[in-house]
């Protein structure tokens, strides 16, 4: 690759995050392959000038920039190493960013089994959500060696407006990400408890949701979820529950590993389970305040 030549991007997980992340990328003048289980939002990317790929292999093949959005450290694992073994295809040298939430200790096992092919790994997990990928204003949290880093700025700056380069170590980013979802878990579920306990008391919902977003006691997470809790849309998601499901295990595993408590955190995780276990996996996370609603219910 010459030295103003921009790098080829490979793209893998391209849903509601990824498609819009590979979107920024082609507009920008990226070459992208693009790979995803589901044909439509690759069909949509190819018709803005992105190449697909039938297999992670072939998107591997393709990529100097191999970019992951998949759902959890499973599906990462799986698409590099067995049976994917997109690990075979890619060229030394290359770079394989992982920007999806993950545990800690699973990135840092990829990486070092990625650097035994010369293969490099950079930590960039994202937050803004589906607006924020669509604007490209999504916040990244990077880990990894500045020179790594530095290679990457222009890909990164073309999908978020605010990169951070948080630590020189693979698991630096998702370990900023992990305090990150540890108070996205609560704020979402005080949103729940706060517009049930409002309308318990005769508020209208609609009337305390406008209120509070204008007031001290609103977050980004009131004003993104709660919106959908007064609406009650809660599909098709637009933050699937099983996400913050995971995202909150990687949290108190940590935590519980290092012998830390996390008091508030601990409670947010019993009810994201309480709503796991109605079957509410694939519904918007914001379904949490129908769960408030059953449990304050009079019987």
């Amino acid at each position: 690759m010459a030295e103003n030549e921009k790098p080829h991007i490979g793209f893998i997980g391209v849903g509601v995050m990824g498609q819009p992340m590979a979107s920024n990328l082609l507009k920008a003048g990226y070459s992208c392959t693009v790979y995803d289980v589901n044909p439509k939002p690759v069909a949509a990317l190819v018709a803005e000038g992105a190449s697909s790929a039938e297999s992670a292999q072939a998107v591997a093949a393709a990529s100097d920039i191999l970019i992951t959005m998949v759902v959890n450290d499973a599906q990462f694992s799986a698409l590099l190493f067995e049976p994917g073994q997109a690990i075979l295809a890619l060229k030394e040298g290359a770079i394989v960013m992982g920007m999806s939430t993950m545990s800690v200790s699973m990135v840092q096992s990829a990486a070092a089994r990625l650097q035994e092919h010369g293969i490099l790994y950079l930590d960039a997990p994202v937050s803004g959500g589906e607006v924020g990928a669509i604007n490209a204003t999504l916040s990244i949290m990077v880990g990894g060696p500045t020179e790594i880093v530095e290679r990457c700025q222009p890909v990164l700056q073309t999908m978020g407006s605010n990169v951070y380069h948080v630590g020189q170590k693979v698991g630096d980013g998702q370990a900023v990400k992990m305090i990150n979802q540890l108070m996205v878990c609560v704020h979402n579920a005080i949103a729940a408890e706060a517009l049930v306990f409002g309308e318990r008391a005769g508020l209208d919902r609609t009337m305390l949701y406008e209120i509070i977003t204008k007031s001290a006691g609103n977050s980004w997470i009131f004003t993104d979820r709660g919106q959908r809790m007064v609406s009650e849309q809660f599909t098709p998601p637009k933050s699937a529950l099983k996400i913050l499901v995971k995202d909150l295990g990687f949290v108190m595993d940590t935590a519980n590993d290092m012998g830390h408590p996390l008091l508030l955190g601990s409670v947010a995780h019993q009810l994201y389970k309480m709503a796991h276990a109605r079957g509410w996996d694939n519904l918007d996370d914001s379904i949490l305040i129908r769960l408030m609603e059953e449990i304050t219910s009079k019987q």
